[in-house]
C-alpha cells in the first residue's frame, strides 16, 4: 500500500472511531504536520499548540475527506489554517522571531547520503527549465507565497499560479503519479 493510501485508509478508519488508527496516523504524519506549523508560528510552544488543535479537527472532520482528495494535503490544510488562526490572534507588537539559522535541522538537499525518492525527485527537477525550477523550490521548498513569487519573477499572480500548475504536472509525470 502506497503511503498515501495508507494515510487515507487511517482517516477513514479515525472516521469510524478507532483511536489505534487515530494514533498510527498521528505517528505518520506529526513530524511533516509539525514542519508546517513551525514555519508559520516560528515558537515551539505555539506550534504544539497548532498541531493539537489541527489534530483535533482532523479527528473531528476525518468523515468529510473525499475518495480523491490527497489525504496528506487536507491535513496540511487544516494545520496550516489552525497556524493561520493562532498566529492572526495574537496582539499587535507581538512579533515573531526569525528562525536562528545556527538551529535549523539538516537540509536533505545538502545532505551527502540522499534517499532514493530525494534523488528520483531531484532528478525530475533537472528536468525542469531552471526558471520553473527555481519556482518550484522556492515556492514549497522555501515557502514562499504566490504575491512574493510574482514579485520576484516580475510576473501576475495568476500567471504564477499556471507556471506552479504546469510545473507540479510536469514533476508528477516524470515521478510517475497523477498530479
Amino acid at each position: 500500500m502506497t503511503p498515501v493510501r495508507k494515510v487515507h485508509a487511517l482517516i477513514d478508519a479515525v472516521a469510524t472511531g478507532d483511536p489505534r488508527a487515530f494514533e498510527e496516523l498521528y505517528r505518520l504524519t506529526s513530524a511533516k504536520l509539525y514542519g508546517v506549523v513551525v514555519r508559520l508560528l516560528r515558537r515551539p510552544e505555539l506550534a504544539a499548540e497548532a498541531l493539537r488543535r489541527a489534530y483535533a479537527r482532523i479527528h473531528a472532520e476525518a468523515h468529510t475527506l473525499k475518495a480523491q482528495e490527497d489525504p496528506v494535503c487536507w491535513m496540511v490544510s487544516i494545520a496550516r489554517s489552525c497556524a493561520l488562526d493562532i498566529a492572526w490572534r495574537r496582539p499587535p507588537g507581538d512579533a515573531f522571531e526569525p528562525f536562528d539559522m545556527a538551529q535549523r535541522g539538516e537540509d536533505p538537499l545538502a545532505a551527502e547520503r540522499r534517499s532514493p525518492a530525494l534523488a528520483r525527485l531531484l532528478g525530475c527537477l533537472g528536468k525542469l527549465p531552471e526558471e520553473r525550477r527555481r519556482l518550484v523550490l522556492l515556492a514549497f521548498y522555501d515557502g514562499w507565497s504566490r504575491d512574493a513569487l510574482s514579485v520576484y519573477f516580475d510576473a501576475p499572480v495568476a500567471v504564477v499560479r499556471a507556471w506552479i500548475t504546469r510545473s507540479v504536472v510536469q514533476l508528477s509525470g516524470c515521478l510517475g503519479r497523477r498530479p
